[in-house]
């Protein structure tokens, strides 16, 4: 390759995550291994399936599946170049206990399992909400890292060590106030 073509295709690559950015209204951001182990701490030992909701580059679906084998994770990004880098990723890796599936986790008609993780823009998050009232089962729990869901009464509001963030830990059934699952 030329050093024009290594730059047009950088070019390229920087356009495709700066109008996804600009579509979507958020930038992927990466998780600390600190960060991610901490979230992973909050995962039920009984959990089958877990979905990252925004997966971005990979960094918290890919460290779920290495610290619980037993667990089937799935990572849904829209973006296609984290897209693309989180499955590069998951080959490399090796983990047979992930999949990343590129869609719009809002239009993905599917169950998300026991646990939902989410990383995502705050103007997100009702969307997630809406998402996660309807299709996610009695029970489930989301953790939310860093931006509370709107109108959801949290059962847990932690702390993390790694920052500033916050975790915000909801069980799908009481996650309205005033609801008792």
């Amino acid at each position: 390759m030329t050093d024009l073509s290594v730059l047009a295709l950088v070019g390229v690559i920087l356009a495709l995550i700066l109008v996804y950015a600009i579509r979507l209204r958020a930038v992927p951001m990466p998780t600390s291994a600190k960060a991610a182990n901490e979230i992973i701490a909050y995962i039920p030992n009984d959990t089958r399936a877990v979905t990252d909701f925004g997966s971005g580059w990979g960094d918290m679906a890919l460290a779920i599946a290495r610290a619980r084998p037993d667990i089937k994770v799935t990572g849904i990004e829209l973006s296609p170049i984290p897209y693309a880098i989180s499955r590069m990723r998951s080959i490399l890796a090796a983990t047979p206990n992930l999949d990343f599936i590129r869609a719009d986790y809002r239009s993905l008609d599917r169950d998300p399992g026991d646990v939902v993780v989410c990383f995502v823009d705050p103007r997100a998050m009702e969307d997630i909400g809406d998402v996660l009232s309807q299709r996610m089962a009695s029970g489930g729990i989301v953790l939310s890292r860093a931006f509370a869901i709107p109108g959801w009464q949290a059962f847990g509001e932690v702390p993390m060590k790694t920052g500033n963030d916050r975790l915000y830990l909801y069980r799908i059934g009481s996650h309205k106030p005033g609801i008792v699952a």
